[in-house]
Formats: C-alpha cells, structure tokens, sequence
C-alpha cells in the first residue's frame, strides 16, 4: 500500500467521527468526501459525493449549515458548534461540529472539512440530569411551602443548640425577627425554671428519641408563651446533625382552661371561641352537638345538624371512604384522620380536615366520637396550583410532556385489558425558527399559543393534546373504531393551518408536519408508540413537510 492509498484508508476508516470534506466553488458547497462513520451513523452513502447542500438536505437544514460554513470562512479560523441529526434509523441524534476553513496560496477558501463528534449519550444524560435537578428544585419549594406557611412555630436547632433557621410562625409567637434569633441558644427563649426539662429533651432527641411536651417560653415583651413542643432528631447520611422543633402556642387554651377553673364550664367556652368545627358523633354517625363556629365556617347553624348522619353535608364522592373509615376508628379505637368536601351554604363545596378521637366509657364501649374539623381550601388551591405547574406548559396552559407520558403509559396499561386500537399524532410545526428570527420571540409565542388553540378546538373530545417542548406537540387518541378517525383528525389540523394567521397585526403563513403511529393491540410502552410517530414526522419533513403520514405498528 502506498502512502496515498494508505492515508486515504485512515481517513475512511480509521477515524471514529464522522468526516465531511466540502469543495467551496461558485458560492455553492459540494460534499466531495465521506468517511465510512457517516455512512454508518448518518445514513449517507457515495451517491451525494458531486451534489450540493440544498440538494441533499431539507431547506431549513442546508440554510443553518450555509450560515456556519460561511461563518468559518470569514473568521478564517475552525469554529465548534453542537447540532442534532437524523440517524439512518430515524432516530435524532446530536453532533458536536468542527469546521476547519482550508486556503489556497492566493489565500482562497477552497474547502471546508467538517468533523462531527457524535455527543448522543452525552446530551441524555444531561438532559436526565437537568429532569433531575427540575424535580429536586419542585421538591425544595414544597418543603420549603410548608416550612413558611405553617402555623406552627418551626426551629432548626445544630447539635450545639443554636438556632439556624426559624418561619414566621416563630416571629410572631417570641416577638423576635429570625435574624434575631440566628446563632443564639435556644435557651433564650426559654423561662428560667423551664430550663432543665427543655435540655433533657433536647438532649433525649439528639440521642435520636424524639419527645412532645408541655414547656413555657418568653415572648420578646416579657409576657409568657404556653407551647407544646416537639423536639425531633434531624438525620443526614445516618448521623443526628441537629434537632427539628415544632411548637404549637397554646396560651388561648390555656387561658380557656383557667376560665373554666373559675365557671367550670370549659368545653362551652372553647366551643365557642374556637374557629374551629367541633362536633361529637354517637355510635350511629349522627350528630349530637355541633359547635357555634359551624355558623361562621359553613354558613349553617349548628344546630341544624343535630340527629343528622354526619355524611348528609358531604360532597357525594367522598362519602363511602369517610363512612368507611369512621367505622374503621370506631371499632379499633384509632384516630379518625380524613380530609374531605363539605358544603358552605353560598359558596360550594369546601375542602375541610377532620381529626377524631374515639371515646370509650368505662366498660370500653363507645361511647362518641369527639372530631375536630377546619377549612383547607387555601392549602389545597396552593397545592393544585403546584401541581398544575408542574403538569402544564405554561406558555400555552396545555399539558406538558411529564403529564402526556404519564397518562399515555396508564392508558396503554388499561388498554391491554380491551381489543381497543388507539394512536399517537406527533406535530411540528415547519419553519418556526424563521419567524422567530424574523418578527420576534413575542410574535413567535403568539403563534404558538394561537396553534394550540386551533388544534385543541378541531381535536375530538377525549383525546390527549399536549405541548412536548419548543414548536414539538402530540395528540394521544385512546379509542378508534373505524382509521377514519385518525386520519380526520390529522387533516382538520392541516385544516386550521391552512386559514389566515394574523399575529401582532402580521399576516403569517406556516405549516406542519404530521407524524401517526397506530398501534396494535399489545403495544409494548408509550416509548415506542412516540418513537413511531416521530419516525412518521420525520419521513414527512424529509418529503418537504406540510402533510401527515400514518405508520401502523
């Protein structure tokens, strides 16, 4: 083998990237080399070898590779830049590009050598781990939710006793600001002849024994706090690090209490000053007193549940899981823990929690059931409204791509069970990077609001439509009796895109390419239903785009 055929044969064959070599002539480039990594990976052979970009790549694709060519031939020097490709197989894979400028002795371009490292697994787990740090960030926020907005006064103490964080709750139950108290021993807060059970406690959770007790503290103003508290060990990688304190203020009780050794009519005046609903159920479920607050939480007075069954104000779905569980308590002898809806007297059905204590005379029969209840709905309109977050686009309000692969994986799941046919349309939109470039990322999202629009009014009722990422959106149709529905479908969204588009006063012309997967009856996962459609999309795009193609599994 002579040197040549030998460096030739290194070329081809001995790099493992993938190398172009494209001739430079009449403001044109032609491909005049492919190594044996591009016939594998991307799926070209010999044939392209004399033939242009624009005749051998869609047109969005040959403009962005004319833009870098040019780029590197003006800067004289090799520019680097990541891009994703169609492998022979359909699939997307990504590239991190080189392109090396070559010049003549007239100092000419004449060629430019393009080297593409293939970044495919790396890009995964990037993205894996950006997914990860996206829910790492969710699950921060809701703890941190519930630090914040807990009633309850909530401490961070570290083994030294010292404190390192602190809620609102805490501010207003000692009068001091967490600034204040960072860094200082909690037993500041603590009244001097408290001090010992306080650090025997203390003590008690750091040796992992977590204890609840009666303890007073100071407020800032001199006047004394009654708490309950909780000292609780702080765990990290198997060691105590510190002790988590929860204190409940419960001065009013105890005021209460004091009142009461004085009238000797202690449950009246709770029941009355409590916002809380108190209420106490017989053997049968039915009310034997509802407290006055019942008046101020729902509207209704109290006294209109007497003898009823306590599920008769119950919003209808929750009842046979609260009747279910009220028995459970009563018969065990366990708290009754539930949350449910309830109905306000003008304002719908309300969410409430209801804690209940089953109480037994002295042959250890029942004897009521004491249940305490409070109004929810706040926590759980900010707890729907993290979910939706989390589920939803929020550029375009629909469901995002967690929520179409979770519920697309339990509709295969409950499928299987039947001889349903169903299938998955991917969308993307053509040339979305143009109009973005050219009115703007405003009038850009306009369009893609405007698109979900249009779509979700064509689509039938019962099918999943949802926003994947970028200009990427999928439809989930679960039940097809004749193939008609699918392909009626598929043409009214070609439909819509056909009419008039005026965005931000600008009339604008798009379309999209439409890719189907129609499954069997046994389709194996989501993964290679989505997998299909995309190929479908694919084999669209690469036919010029604006029409759908149907691929049956």
């Amino acid at each position: 083998m002579d040197t040549k055929e030998f460096y030739s044969s290194v070329l081809m064959n001995g790099i493992k990237d993938m190398v172009y070599v494209m001739e430079f002539t009449n403001g044109q480039f032609v491909y005049k080399f492919i190594n044996q990594k591009v016939k594998e990976l991307a799926g070209f052979d010999d044939s392209i070898i004399g033939r242009t970009l624009d005749d051998i790549l869609p047109e969005d694709k040959a403009i962005f590779l004319l833009d870098q060519y040019m780029t590197a031939i003006h800067s004289k020097d090799e520019i680097i830049y990541e891009d994703d490709y169609p492998s022979k197989h359909g699939e997307i894979r990504y590239g991190e590009n080189t392109l090396s400028p070559i010049y003549d002795e007239h100092n000419k371009c004449t060629h430019i050598v393009a080297v593409v490292k293939d970044i495919t697994e790396r890009k995964v787990t990037e993205r894996a781990a950006e997914k990860s740090k996206e829910m790492l960030i969710e699950g921060k926020e809701r703890y941190q939710s519930l630090f914040d907005y807990n009633l309850d006064a909530v401490i961070t103490l570290d083994n030294n006793g010292l404190l390192i964080t602190g809620n609102h709750a805490l501010e207003e139950m000692s009068g001091f600001t967490i600034h204040e108290l960072t860094g200082t021993s909690y037993i500041r807060l603590i009244l001097p002849r408290q001090l010992k059970k306080a650090k025997k406690y203390y003590d008690k959770a750091l040796n992992g024994v977590p204890e609840e007790f009666r303890l007073s503290i100071k407020h800032k103003n001199r006047n004394r706090v009654e708490i309950i508290a909780k000292f609780s060990p702080i765990v990290v990688r198997e060691e105590i690090v510190g002790v988590y304190v929860i204190c409940k203020d419960i001065t009013e009780q105890i005021k209460f209490k004091d009142k009461f050794n004085q009238s000797e009519n202690i449950f009246e005046i709770i029941t009355e000053h409590s916002r809380d609903l108190i209420t106490m159920l017989n053997s049968e479920g039915e009310y034997i007193y509802a407290s006055p607050s019942y008046q101020e939480v729902l509207g209704i007075n109290g006294e209109e549940f007497i003898g009823k069954k306590f599920y008769h104000n119950i919003y209808p779905d929750d009842i046979e899981h609260l009747k279910k569980t009220f028995y459970l308590s009563k018969e065990k002898g366990e708290p009754w823990k539930e949350q449910f809806r309830q109905k306000h007297h003008t304002d719908g059905y309300i969410w409430s929690e209801l804690h209940g204590s089953p109480v037994y005379d002295e042959n250890n029969k029942f004897k009521q059931m004491v249940v305490v209840s409070r109004d929810i709905s706040t926590r759980k309109n900010y707890e729907s409204k993290l979910e939706s977050f989390a589920y939803h686009d929020e550029l375009t309000g629909l469901p995002n791509r967690r929520y179409f692969i979770e519920n697309l994986e339990k509709a295969l799941q409950d499928k299987r069970k039947s001889n349903n046919r169903f299938a998955v349309i991917m969308i993307d939109l053509d040339k979305l990077k143009p109009i973005n470039d050219t009115y703007g990322h405003d009038v850009g999202d306009e369009f893609l609001r405007e698109f979900a629009t249009r779509v979700s009014r064509v689509i039938r009722e019962g099918d999943k439509f949802a926003r994947l990422g970028g200009d990427e959106f999928a439809i989930f149709i679960p039940n097809i009796d004749v193939m008609q529905n699918v392909t009626v479908v598929a043409s009214r969204i070609m439909e819509a895109l056909e009419k008039p588009w005026n965005i931000h006063d600008q009339s604008i012309s798009i379309s999209a390419s439409v890719g189907v997967a129609i499954s069997n009856f046994k389709t194996e996962s989501a993964h290679y239903l989505l997998k299909t459609a995309d190929q479908a999309l694919y084999e669209v795009k690469d036919m010029g785009g604006n029409n759908y193609k149907l691929k049956y599994i």
